[in-house]
């Protein structure tokens, strides 16, 4: 079950809390069955049948007066795809709290999803007098602020309590139909309850580029303030930028990909301790206490926990011993710059600056992204090779992912700058097993340098390694490419992988990336 979308939000401002869990659950009863005057909910099981030939089992679990938890599975006959909507309201001395989390298991991995806040979640924040998480008020629409008043943005950015991310949308130049303004409000609609989004007239965005410089916004472009400090100094990168000719080329993969970024980060978001009292989030379904669960999904569960349990101890040993060598040699460069007076030299460096390669990114296509920034000299990262990252960017195993790719895209231009420094002991599988500070772990699991004969000349194979590449390289512009990373183990057609071409002996002394992509893209006959 991967959690797409997760909004938890607070009311302090209310006094009657008895009333307002009441009023909650009425709403999510409302929702449920899709009905202005719907029935109070029954403790336990209901089913409902509801729009788009949809079937909706509904589990209640009360708290007394202080609180319930509502989870929602809908399915379609013949669809291997379930969605479940878990709400969780509880009242304490400090308020009410609410959560709403959408989740999606599928048996067919490779499907797409379009994410979005259910709609439920417009109905309770509508029900609350002033929401909010840390630092942040959540809104319910785009707030339009002129020129006079950027300072509002400046503030909400410099915050050090904001949690949310801030979307900010920009009045395009010239003449234009205004559709840049339903753009905002469709981003907005889907990414309630998760992140805020501002609009800026073009007076405004003159004001706003006065005040941050190049980590403004212009001429009908969109950015994304990930939660944190932002002032004018900070590191541009971290806060993606979409441009007008994308937006208007690319309108709704943008507004996806947009979406998407801000759901991802919502889905780390820590739980709150108040919702302590619902008991562990196990990955099972709510009704599992009642000792409900058919024996075939706890041994089809179990099976799947134990799969990843050994993947993770593999992770984990081989983290370790990456650990303990590369402790091992910073403590001996500790020792030499010590040694020889220059300590200022090991502690100086401690901290990365802000303009240096960053140590972690968020997710996949944030990699991808540092890489065409931070690591072109030596690694060329085509935007043709950055494909269908939206599912990988929003999987569970996101973060994980997205930082290793980042470190074996940092490991292949390491590779190539060694390689223009005179290394010349074999090629990146040798460079790699030599133990270099950047280096990729040099394991079958992890690196392979050419695919099974089987998909070489396997016919419905065929083309699926061939990726575009530099005309320097090659001049029909493409090349197979056999090579590549292996990101994960786990995962199945979505695992990521990134394919590689070796051009440190040749013309560019670069190397060359043809895809970061899902396992799905390059499949071969265990994925088939």
């Amino acid at each position: 079950m991967s959690v797409l979308y997760r909004a938890v939000w607070s009311d302090t401002s209310t006094t009657d809390r008895v009333l307002a869990v009441e009023r909650l659950k009425r709403c999510v009863a409302a929702w449920t069955q899709e009905s202005n005057e719907p029935e109070a909910l029954s403790e336990g099981q209901s089913d409902f049948d509801v729009s788009q030939g949809r079937h909706r089992e509904v589990v209640l679990r009360s708290l007394g007066e202080d609180g319930f938890e509502v989870t929602a599975t809908d399915q379609v006959f013949g669809d291997p795809t379930d969605w479940v909507t878990v709400v969780r309201v509880v009242a304490d001395d400090d308020g009410i709290h609410t959560l709403v989390e959408l989740s999606m298991s599928s048996e067919d991995l490779a499907r797409r999803v379009s994410v979005g806040r259910p709609k439920l979640v417009h109905d309770l924040l509508g029900a609350v007098e002033k929401p909010h998480l840390g630092g942040s008020g959540l809104l319910t629409e785009p707030l339009a602020l002129p020129a006079i008043g950027v300072g509002v943005l400046t503030d909400m950015l410099a915050n050090p309590a904001r949690t949310l991310p801030i979307i900010v949308c920009a009045e395009p130049n010239g003449r234009h139909d205004g559709s840049w303004l339903q753009t905002a409000s469709t981003i907005a609609a889907r990414a309630e309850g998760i992140a805020a989004v501002v609009t800026l007239d073009h007076a405004a965005v003159a004001a706003f580029k006065d005040e941050f410089g190049q980590l403004a916004i212009w001429d009908g472009g969109i950015r994304i303030y990930a939660p944190g400090v932002v002032t004018k100094h900070s590191d541009g990168w971290r806060h993606r930028y979409y441009v007008r000719s994308r937006l208007e080329e690319f309108l709704w993969s943008t507004v996806d990909r947009i979406v998407y970024s801000v759901a991802q980060l919502s889905t780390r978001r820590r739980v709150p301790d108040a919702f302590r009292v619902f008991g562990q989030q196990n990955g099972l379904p709510a009704d599992a206490l009642d000792g409900m669960v058919p024996v075939k999904d706890l041994t089809e569960a179990r099976d799947q926990w134990e799969f990843e349990l050994e993947v993770a101890r593999d992770e984990q040993s081989s983290v370790e011993r990456e650990l303990a060598s590369a402790n091992g040699h910073l403590s001996r460069i500790k020792d030499a710059l010590l040694a020889q007076g220059l300590s200022d030299l090991f502690w100086g460096s401690q901290h990365a600056e802000a303009a240096s390669i960053p140590d972690e990114v968020q997710y996949t296509s944030e990699a991808a992204l540092a890489a065409q920034i931070y690591l072109s000299e030596w690694l060329s990262v085509p935007n043709s090779a950055i494909r269908e990252l939206d599912d990988i960017d929003t999987a569970a195993e996101a973060y994980n992912w997205g930082n290793k790719t980042w470190r074996g895209l940092r490991a292949l231009a390491a590779y190539a700058k060694d390689r223009a420094e005179g290394w010349d002991k074999g090629g990146f599988w040798e460079w790699c097993a030599s133990g270099p500070v950047l280096g990729w772990p040099a394991t079958p699991k992890k690196l392979a340098m050419t695919e099974s004969e089987g998909v070489q000349n396997g016919g419905k194979f065929k083309g699926t390694r061939d990726f575009k590449i530099d005309t320097e390289v090659d001049p029909t512009g493409v090349i197979t490419m056999l090579s590549h990373l292996k990101i994960s183990e786990g995962g199945g057609n979505l695992a990521p992988r990134v394919y590689f071409h070796d051009d440190t002996s040749g013309p560019t002394k670069k190397v060359h990336v043809g895809l970061i992509g899902p396992h799905y893209l390059v499949p071969n006959k265990s994925t088939n």
